[in-house]
Order: C-alpha cells, then sequence, then structure tokens
C-alpha cells in the first residue's frame, strides 16, 4: 500500500476507534477539557481533521508515519505509571498494553502523582531516543523501583518518547501537582550531572541490518 494510502487508512482506524464522526468535530482531548477535565501545561484546541488521534499501539506499530515528523498529536489511553518524584513525567498504556513513555516538556508542569490509572490525553511530539543507562535507572527510581531492580539496568534502550506541551485528565480525587521553580521551568534538573534531553535517532532504512 502506497504510504499516503497508509496513513489515512491509520488515521481512520484511529477517529473510528473514538466512535465519532464528522470533519470538523474535536479531538477527544479537547471534548474532554470542554468537559472540565484538568489540563497540565499548556493545551492546544485541536481537530479530528487536523491532528491525528492516536492509541500507544498505532504509534508503536507506525513511528514511519508519526515519530520526528514535527507534527501535533494526541496520545490516548491511561495512566501506567508516574513519577512518584515531582510528576514530570508518565507513561500512558492503550487497550492492548502498549506503553509510551511521556516526558513534560522542558520540565515546565508536573503532573499529580496520584493520577496512576486514570483516563489520560497528552498533546505534543513523538520522537526517537536513546536512553542511557544513568537515565533509565533514574526514571526506575522515580518510578519507586527498589535498588536491586535499578542495579539491573545495564544497557541503554532506542525508544519512542512522546514530549508532552499538554496532559489531560479527569480532576476529581487528584492532588495538586509540584510546582517547578522559575529557574526548573527554563532548565530541566541534572540527573546525575547531565541534562535529560531528547537526541533524535534517525531510524535505519528498510533492509539495513
Amino acid at each position: 500500500m502506497p504510504p499516503m494510502m497508509r496513513r489515512a487508512s491509520l488515521l481512520s482506524l484511529a477517529l473510528l476507534s473514538l466512535n465519532l464522526s464528522g470533519c470538523n468535530t474535536p479531538t477527544r482531548a479537547t471534548y474532554d477539557v470542554q468537559q472540565g477535565w484538568a489540563v497540565y501545561g499548556t493545551f492546544e484546541e485541536t481537530l479530528r481533521s487536523v491532528t491525528p488521534e492516536l492509541s500507544p499501539e498505532i504509534l508503536l506499530a507506525h513511528p514511519e508515519d508519526f515519530v520526528g515528523t514535527g507534527e501535533l498529536l494526541v496520545l490516548d489511553g491511561h495512566v501506567a505509571q508516574v513519577c512518584l518524584t515531582m510528576g514530570c513525567w508518565l507513561e500512558i498504556e492503550g487497550a492492548d498494553q502498549a506503553k509510551i513513555l511521556v516526558m513534560n516538556k522542558d520540565h515546565a508542569f508536573f503532573v499529580p502523582r496520584n493520577c496512576r490509572g486514570r483516563s489520560v490525553h497528552a498533546t505534543g511530539y513523538a520522537f526517537w531516543q536513546v536512553q542511557t543507562v544513568e537515565m533509565l535507572q533514574h526514571l526506575a527510581s522515580d518510578a519507586g523501583k527498589s535498588a536491586e531492580e535499578i542495579a539491573a539496568i545495564v544497557v541503554e534502550e532506542r525508544k519512542i518518547v512522546f514530549i508532552a506541551d499538554s496532559v489531560v485528565m479527569p480532576k476529581h480525587g487528584l492532588d495538586e501537582p509540584a510546582s517547578p521553580l522559575p529557574a526548573e521551568a527554563e532548565t530541566p534538573p541534572k540527573v546525575g550531572g547531565i541534562v535529560p534531553v531528547i537526541t533524535p535517532v534517525i531510524p535505519p532504512a528498510e533492509g539495513t541490518p
């Protein structure tokens, strides 16, 4: 199937999964914000005819269509894990248990640390990232892993990460998120002497070992 036809098919699948219709209707994220869901970060209203609304499963299955394109995306699912230190990242899980790491852009906002299990939307951009052992251990520590589990992480990973401009979820029962200091809003905190940044990686061409 030609790339353009494949992309159109994927977008149709993502839209149909929401049981909504109409070219100019809002994405589910925008609809839920209009219904009073809490917004963390800077939210931009989106339309289904313009902005792809995806599950983690679709994003992982078709990175060539959505990762590193610079296109605004909406990622839907529920919160599988959240940073217990500051709320600066979360994992969004889809219906088939596929997970995407979502990092709050520039540490400019945090999400409640008791949001695990909530339905959630994130708006932002998908990238490839090579995560060092040090970074993976830091994330494991944030997630409350044991010292043994953290020490067992010895290999870096290349994965898709989602850099969120905003995160949206139902507000009832949530704690107040941590408030970043002005300096934190400008520069992400250092992790073991390094600043965690997104390192885009160009995936190898098909057929390349």
